[in-house]
């Protein structure tokens, strides 16, 4: 049975209500009710413990979200699994694949060095208990944010390298009457740079949410009086330094501005200590726009594969509550 006007009213504000909580992050400053807020929060337990910066980390799978242009500096194929536990029963996932790809060349040719990575970034608040406008249960609705990530990067010189990311964006709102629903499925694309000046030294920048919006379409729900309405996405570009030391030390820095006149500065410093072959311990703190995060990387052999295990725990400024996320990857 379809639910009447009133109720179906009731159940639209749920879904408004769903899509709040979901876009509720560490942007305090007015930019959490904006569109695709999910994909600001940061990705990966090793680079929200250095503060969410990574622009110009290589060699980093997590490159899928921060930056292409590093996925052809990779060693290796890597699967890569992130579990963030946030407040209020939402959650923020992530599950990818990175690799190097070197194809063979004729005699005589220059090698030729790409990436490639595709990835699914998950969000939502939960389950939520819908009411209609009178207090009335109408039972319960999931509302959830998807971001599928398609990248792909050229190693232009031994130094250079540029890569781009076609992201497809699904959002869903519960099904709201009986074959009913409300959703969006459009197409961004990300891009960066990546340069190896000189030893130790990488510099990247990266253009996000390029052409990233949702459109909404309600006249499926209320016919002649439905609406379209496209709620654009923050066009945000990163600038990035990252200098590895002999000793096990590593230092990165992002700054971040957007064309919502959103400056944010992203910092951290990770340690690693030496002669501890096969394994790898990790010391990781990070600056993160007013927001602290303490880190453990622990990385392993197993077979003859090789795991790595990040934890972060990220102090926030903004209630309620503060953010642990837990990050898995398998290279081989």
């Amino acid at each position: 049975m379809k639910l009447s006007k009133r109720k179906r009213g009731g159940a639209i504000l749920v879904a408004v209500l769903c899509l709040g909580l979901t876009s509720q992050s560490a942007y305090a400053d007015g930019n959490a009710g904006m569109a695709g807020a999910f994909l600001r929060m940061g990705l990966g337990a090793r680079n929200l413990a250095l503060g969410d910066a990574g622009t110009a980390l290589p060699g980093n799978g997590w490159g899928i979200y921060y930056n292409p242009a590093s996925l052809p500096f990779l060693q290796d194929p890597t699967v890569l699994t992130s579990y963030s536990h946030l407040s209020l029963d939402r959650h923020l996932n992530f599950v990818g694949f990175a690799a190097p790809l070197k194809p063979p060349v004729g005699e005589g040719q220059r090698p030729l060095t790409a990436g490639l990575g595709v990835g699914w970034i998950n969000a939502g608040p939960g389950e939520i208990e819908g009411r209609d406008s009178d207090g009335n249960p109408i039972g319960a609705f999931e509302q959830g944010e998807n971001a599928f990530y398609f990248s792909f990067a050229l190693k232009l010189s031994d130094r250079f390298a540029a890569g781009f990311s076609p992201v497809v964006l699904h959002n869903s709102f519960p099904d709201l009457t009986d074959g009913e629903s409300l959703s969006s499925t459009r197409l961004g694309f990300d891009a960066g740079l990546l340069v190896n000046p000189w030893r130790g030294l990488t510099l990247g920048a990266q253009a996000r949410h390029i052409n990233a919006q949702y459109r909404w379409d309600t006249s499926t729900l209320w016919g002649e009086s439905g609406s379209t309405v496209t709620d654009k996405f923050p066009r945000i570009y990163r600038f990035g330094a990252a200098y590895a030391f002999d000793f096990g030390l590593l230092l990165v820095g992002d700054y971040e501005t957007s064309d919502q006149d959103d400056n944010q500065i992203h910092m951290g410093g990770e340690y690693t200590l030496q002669n501890i072959e096969p394994y790898d311990l990790s010391l990781r703190a990070g600056y993160d726009d007013e927001d602290y995060a303490l880190g453990l990387g622990f990385g392993f052999p197993v077979w003859k594969v090789r795991g790595q295990l990040d934890y972060v725990y990220q102090i926030q400024e903004v209630p309620p509550f503060d953010t642990q996320v837990i990050s898995f990857s398998v290279s081989f």
